[in-house]
Formats: C-alpha cells, structure tokens, sequence
C-alpha cells in the first residue's frame, strides 16, 4: 500500500517568503522610480532633439526656412509646448501652417512631464537654408510631475543651430543651462 505524504508550504514559511519580499520590493522601488523617471526625460528630450535636427536638415535640404513649434487652433505657432510640435516649410516666415507651407513632421510629446521653452519674448524656432537659426537662440527644458531637478532636462539652441543636451558639469547631480546655472523646475 503507497501512503501519500502532504507536501506544500506551511503557514510560516510563507509569511517568511512574503516578508522577504517586501523587504526586497521596498529596497527596488526608489531606483525602479528613477530608472522610469530617466527614462521618461531620455524619451521626451532625444525626440525633440531629433525632430530640431531634422528641421535644420530639412532647412539646408530644402533651401527654405523651417519653423517648428506647438500650433494652436489657427494653425498659428503657439505656446503650448506640451502638445504636438510640428516642424514645418516656412519659406514666408509666417509661423502658420497654411496652403502654401509644408507640414515635414509632428513629434507628440513623450513621459508625464512638463515642456518649457525659454526664447527671448518668441515660442518658436527657425532654421534657415544655411542651417543658423532665424529666430531668438534659446532652450527646451523638461521638468518631472514631481519637479526633481535631477531629473530635468534641457535642449539648447545654438545660434550655428546645432542642439545639445544640458549635462552636469559640478556634479550635484543638477544639470547646468548654457550659462552654467543648475535647471529650475
């Protein structure tokens, strides 16, 4: 005759597995966030960085001027950074997306943070044929819901057009904008 013997978990050692666990899970939760955060930041800032590359390509390419910004209702640049931006043939250098302009690309915005441009008194940015830019220099800064600054990010505009991520230069762990100041949320 074969006797079957109970076999499984008892009571306590499976109170001792989960409690092991949410030792475990506590220590992985913060850098879980950060490496989220992170790569939110990457996300939003490598999109944008690429879709100002493409307008000053197409700007060269094309031999005409290249806006983009956010449009509004009118099709008119807007302020609204944090909506879809689209990059645009301006040869009139109306800022509006009209019958004679050529929509190029619109880049949606990417992670749950916030999109800042920072231009002079302009919310917009243009690339002309040669590949420098037609309008005020400036940057592209964003920010995280829960606005660490060690998680911002910039894009600056050169005034030759050519873009480049805002790095930390101290190492507080704050990147630094092109004059050297540590980002603000």
């Amino acid at each position: 005759m074969l006797t079957h013997k109970d076999s499984g978990f008892s009571l306590l050692e499976l109170m001792v597995v989960l409690a092991v666990s949410a030792i475990l899970l506590n220590m992985a939760l913060p850098s879980l966030t950060t490496f989220v955060s992170n790569q939110e930041r990457k996300g939003a800032l490598y999109g944008l960085a690429g879709a100002f590359a493409f307008a000053r390509q197409q700007a060269v390419m094309k031999g005409a001027m290249v806006t983009i910004c956010p449009l509004d209702a009118a099709n008119t640049c807007g302020r609204d950074w944090n909506g879809n931006i689209h990059v645009f043939l301006d040869p009139f250098n109306t800022r509006t997306l009209g019958l004679k302009e050529t929509l190029i690309r619109t880049v949606s915005p990417s992670g749950s943070g916030r999109l800042t441009v920072r231009s002079l008194n302009r919310s917009f940015f243009q690339f002309q044929p040669t590949g420098l830019v037609h309008s005020d220099l400036g940057n592209v800064t964003w920010c995280p819901e829960s606005k660490d600054t060690s998680l911002a990010g910039q894009i600056i505009i050169s005034r030759g057009g050519r873009t480049r991520l805002a790095r930390d230069t101290d190492d507080d762990g704050v990147p630094e904008d092109a004059s050297g100041r540590p980002l603000r949320c």
